[in-house]
This record gives structure tokens, sequence and C-alpha cells, in this order.
């Protein structure tokens, strides 16, 4: 997927304080709505955030799914060898009366930390990673590592909007046991979640 265009990256933002999640949302130059900036902030579950704000259900449709190997870079990121196997999984997710999607999700996971259980519902079945989360009762964290804009042809026309729209996205990690358990990149349009009525789901 080509990325046209990126704004200023703020990496390693562990035990970052809320003032200073709110100055790097400065530093994106869009003028945000609250919407917005609860799904880039939270530490939470973000589709549970996603029902909460549309009253409805969300689902998950995975576009991609497939074992790979951690490169360097990846290596690095997860803490682990490079040559491991990970699994990446793309998905949209989406209000389950509708196709529009809401959110484009990546995330990368080293296969040797999961439980047989949470591997085998992360690579088989159609479920949120929170929802896994929360089933499997795995306790954990999120550290969020970056925020950013981009311009990108392949998901302006996954979302329907014209390509010189931006796309907000952030990187974070869930951890479990002093370990990365999953790298998440999850990016929606910047004219999306501009006028959201907080409801009950």
């Amino acid at each position: 997927m080509r990325t046209l265009k990126r704004s200023r990256l703020a990496n390693g933002l562990q035990n970052e304080s809320l003032g200073g999640l709110n100055g790097l949302l400065e530093d994106l130059k869009i003028n945000l709505s609250k919407a917005q900036r609860l799904l880039l902030m939270t530490d939470g579950s973000v589709t549970t955030l996603l029902e909460v704000m549309t009253g409805r259900p969300i689902v998950v449709t995975t576009l991609l799914q497939q074992v790979v190997r951690a490169d360097t870079e990846r290596a690095a990121a997860l803490d682990v060898e490079e040559g491991d196997t990970l699994n990446y999984r793309v998905v949209v997710l989406k209000n389950e009366d509708g196709d529009r999607p809401l959110i484009y999700a990546e995330s990368y996971t080293p296969i040797a930390r999961l439980q047989k259980e949470f591997r085998h519902d992360l690579m088989k079945a159609d479920i949120p990673i929170g929802r896994i989360m929360t089933q499997r009762k795995i306790e954990s964290r999120r550290e969020i590592r970056r925020i950013e804009t981009t311009l990108n042809e392949e998901l302006s026309e996954l979302f329907d909007v014209p390509h010189d729209v931006a796309m907000l996205s952030r990187t974070y990690d869930i951890i479990s046991h002093h370990m990365v358990l999953i790298r998440i990149t999850e990016t929606f349009p910047s004219t999306s979640f501009r006028q959201i009525a907080m409801e009950s789901p």
C-alpha cells in the first residue's frame, strides 16, 4: 500500500501524559472533532468506542490474513528474532447492519506469544481483537507509538472519499506480561466522525 504524504511522527509514546498526546494531536495541523480525538487517544477498546458512538453493534470483516516472517524492522518493533513468524491481519470495522467501513486496521502478532485459543480466534474468526482479549480474560495495556496523517489512494477508494482527503491513523502496542502481544495501526478519513452524537448502544 503506497503512502503518498506523511505528517510529523511521534515515536515511543509509552507512558505519555494526556497533555503530551494533546500536544501531539496539535502537531497534525488538522482541526479534530472530539470523536476523532477519542479514537486517536483512547487506551481502551476501539470496537466498544465505535459501538457507543454509532449506537449499533460493530463487526469485523477480514480483508487479508497470512503468516509472515519478521523482517529487521518488525523484529525490532515487536522485540522478536528476525525470521520469527507473525500473524499479519488486515480488517475493516463496520456496523453490523451496514457496508460502510468505519476503521481500517492492520496488525502484526508474534504467533509464539499467543495462547492456543487466542491464536485460533485471531486467525480463524472475524472477531475484534479487543473482544477476543475480553473473552479470553487476557490482561493487557495499550501504548501509543505513533499518530500521523497520510494521503493514500487505496484507502481513499476503500472509504469512498476523494484522494486529497487526509487519513488519520495511530499505531499502538497491546502489551501483556511485559511483551508486545500485538502491534496495530488503525486508520480512518479525516472527514469521518466529525459530527457524531455519543449514544448508548
